[in-house]
């Protein structure tokens, strides 16, 4: 994933004329995001697996506040009542949509090993969102996904070097197919939201990125007939609504 995103945005950069001049003072921020962003991603795969799902998916979910947090102290910016209320609609929409509540009900009361993982998780990603707009109004944001991208495949690259990681799954088309569309797509949403940072609000920007536990919910139902619970449902009506509240106000 990481080497098809770094290398389908290095293309691209290069394709349209846009290819950056590096400055010293980048380094310290790409290296700080792609070692985040790793550990991050990491320690949501292995809350994922630790489970239960419904637990830990709101859980990290909820990075969310943690950006828009820092973003606010750091970067100074101040919302209205009125992004403030329609913000913490979005993050009750996040909430709402990642949990599915009868798997909730079956776990009440039991130990959630994932919780402990999916909270460094959360707060890996919440970090990593501040850091990223704090960096891009500093930076310009292809500079910054470029030379980021290319710290996690440093980072990686040595990790499958040391362990021994054996990749010959990727001589399966399927399997390669799908490690480029997801590199592709994730290197997208850094573009996405780098822009989103640089015309506007970093916390309504960050806000926004909330509302991606919608698409796998869509998906999930459309592509492997899953039946979601009633209230993610109400969730994704809910996040729905909070985001068009918050672009009316913004």
């Amino acid at each position: 994933m990481q080497s098809t995103g770094l290398l389908s945005f290095a293309v691209a950069l290069a394709l349209f004329g846009r290819w950056p001049a590096f400055q010293a003072g980048e380094v310290p921020y790409a290296v700080a995001l792609g070692a985040l962003g790793v550990v991050s991603v990491a320690a949501l795969y292995r809350a994922l697996a630790l489970g239960p799902i419904a637990v830990v998916a709101p859980v990290v979910a909820s990075y969310v506040a943690i950006t828009v947090a820092i973003v606010v102290t750091v970067l100074g910016e101040r919302l209205s009542g009125a992004q403030v209320a329609a913000a913490a609609i979005v993050f009750c929409g996040v909430v709402a949509t990642s949990t599915d509540g009868r798997e909730l009900r079956a776990t009440w009361g039991r130990p959630v090993p994932g919780v402990r993982v999916g909270l460094i998780a959360t707060l890996g990603f919440g970090v990593w969102g501040a850091l990223f707009a704090i960096a891009t109004r500093a930076y310009s944001w292809d500079v910054m996904i470029l030379l980021l991208r290319a710290t996690s495949f440093v980072i990686i690259g040595a990790y499958v070097l040391v362990r021994g990681i054996d990749l010959r799954v990727f001589r399966d088309g399927r399997a390669a197919a799908l490690a480029t569309t997801v590199g592709i797509l994730d290197t997208l949403a850094n573009v996405l939201f780098g822009l989103g940072v640089q015309t506007g609000f970093a916390s309504i920007a960050a806000t926004g990125t909330g509302m991606y536990p919608v698409v796998p919910a869509i998906l999930g139902v459309v592509a492997l007939r899953e039946r979601l619970a009633p209230n993610q449902y109400a969730g994704i009506g809910i996040l729905v609504l909070g985001l068009l509240a918050l672009g009316a106000v913004s």
